[in-house]
């Protein structure tokens, strides 16, 4: 993957959400004037649901168009609408004044609530028709059976059009226009009908306009990386495995559930080092394709940007896998690659080979270490890795036994075995505080510190003014594991 591609397309998108986005709180501001809405109640629920509209137009598209799973867009607005019953919920025991609206608010969330549960069972190319349907139905008994308040159904029309829009496979020129022409007549019809200014709808109508195009071009924006970005995976995976794109495409949808039904066959101990060396080396073909679609994956690439911004000076990947990170990093800096032998250390050496990138690598601990007392690193990256191996404490003291003066270890430990994976093992092991008695500087910053966030990922920093006091070779539980 050309990485200076994707952080400039991830620019751009930034750039063109953040104006989209203006220009939607412009519109509602527009129909809060040309309507002379003054009730501060009123004001603070429009101002809320074009906040969470705003989030989504600005997030959404990227990070379900940049992506090889074709399931995960259906999953997501299952999840999604949780969350938006969960807030209706809320802001209607908050704002609603009477026994009519009360009632009126209990019906809808029931509605709402039927809807997800059925949707979850539903096919998933019927899965943005099927909601868009159901959730037009409800605003149109709203709107011309209790005359429910217009401005709020057209923000409800355009977030029901972007999760239509950015739900579907793609953004196609005829589900676009269905979808907001039947939102548009919705709302004319709707204006007419309660006698508003002409004025006040064409707001209205701009409105929700501005919403749909503006989640169609970000979807069409997306979709065009992702295609490109796939066609070069494929390419690059057919030229060294052979595999047709049919295939390819069948391992990037499979491999993840391949891996968890062979290591439940396994049944291989936690502590049983040599066994579990062997399992990750047999399933290596496996791990190439699960990491090759992982890494086509927006968060992926995101994360995958932000670490190359720590890589400095000689840098070790501790479990490469398919080496992704190392071939950007290569380009500027001395690169190690550590992993077991098998198919994906074989891939990232013809991909090094390709670019004629001078990686090092190693699959023995001891190889190494003793490659790591000649020069030690500066920038030691393990992620998604920890969690596969027996001992964390002892692993984590090998790193940090690598890292020159002033070097800094990323790693991340997930909470341990899923059902999707359940390879992971379980650590109990108060990280923070192991890498803290070391003398290791905990960089997070606050923000990734937050005890609400999902955030596995931790950054230490060793020690600027002496080596390390723990040598490569000095543990032998370290090098055991």
């Amino acid at each position: 993957m050309d990485y200076t591609e994707q952080r400039k397309f991830l620019r751009s998108s930034r750039a063109w959400g953040a104006a989209l986005v203006l220009v939607l709180f412009v519109a509602v501001a527009a129909c809060i004037q040309i309507g002379k809405i003054s009730d501060p109640k009123w004001l603070a629920l429009y101002a809320a649901v074009t906040s969470a509209l705003a989030v989504f137009i600005y997030y959404t598209p990227d990070y379900l168009h940049l992506s090889v799973d074709p399931a995960k867009r259906s999953r997501w607005a299952v999840k999604i609408r949780w969350r938006i019953i969960a807030a209706a919920l809320i802001l209607s025991a908050l704002l609603a004044s009477n026994t009519g609206e009360r009632v009126t608010a209990a019906a809808a969330i029931i509605w709402l609530v039927a809807l997800n549960l059925f949707g979850r069972k539903m096919p998933r190319r019927l899965v943005p028709l099927y909601f868009w349907l159901g959730e037009t139905a409800l605003l149109t008994s709203l709107l011309l059976l209790v005359r429910f308040d217009l401005l709020l159904a057209t923000l409800l029309l355009a977030a029901a059009a972007h999760l239509a829009i950015t739900v579907a496979d793609r953004a196609s020129l005829p589900w676009v226009g269905a979808v907001s022409g039947m939102g548009l007549l919705l709302v004319l019809v709707a204006a007419w009908r309660q006698h508003m200014d002409i004025t006040f709808a064409a707001a209205l109508a701009v409105l929700l306009l501005v919403a749909s195009l503006a989640t169609a071009y970000l979807v069409h924006r997306a979709d065009a990386r992702n295609a490109q970005n796939v066609k070069a995976s494929i390419h690059e995976l057919n030229a060294f495995t052979g595999y047709p794109a049919e295939r390819v495409l069948h391992l990037w949808a499979v491999s993840n559930q391949e891996l968890a039904k062979n290591w439940e066959l396994a049944a291989i101990a936690p502590d049983d080092r040599d066994r579990l060396k062997e399992w990750y080396r047999q399933n290596s073909e496996l791990y190439l394709f699960a990491l090759s679609g992982y890494n086509l994956e927006y968060k992926r690439i995101r994360s995958n940007l932000n670490m190359l911004k720590r890589a400095h000076g000689s840098c070790l990947d501790y479990g490469a896998g398919n080496g992704e990170l190392l071939l950007e990093a290569a380009r500027t800096n001395r690169a190690v690659y550590y992993d077991v032998e098998g198919e994906t250390m074989r891939f990232a050496r013809e991909r090094a080979r390709q670019r004629n990138l001078p990686i090092e690598f190693f699959h023995t601990k001891e190889d190494l270490a003793a490659g790591g007392k000649k020069r030690g690193f500066d920038t030691i990256f393990s992620l998604d890795v920890l969690e596969h191996l027996p001992d964390l404490p002892g692993e984590l003291s090998f790193l940090a036994a690598l890292l020159n003066p002033g070097g800094l270890l990323v790693f991340d430990v997930p909470a341990g075995a899923t059902k999707s994976h359940p390879m992971h093992l379980n650590h109990h092991l108060d990280v923070v505080a192991y890498m803290r008695a070391r003398g290791m500087k905990d960089e997070r910053t606050l923000w990734q510190r937050l005890p609400f966030r999902k955030e596995e990922k931790y950054f230490f920093r060793a020690p600027r003014d002496a080596k390390h006091a723990l040598a490569p070779d000095a543990s032998d539980e370290a090098a055991s594991a």
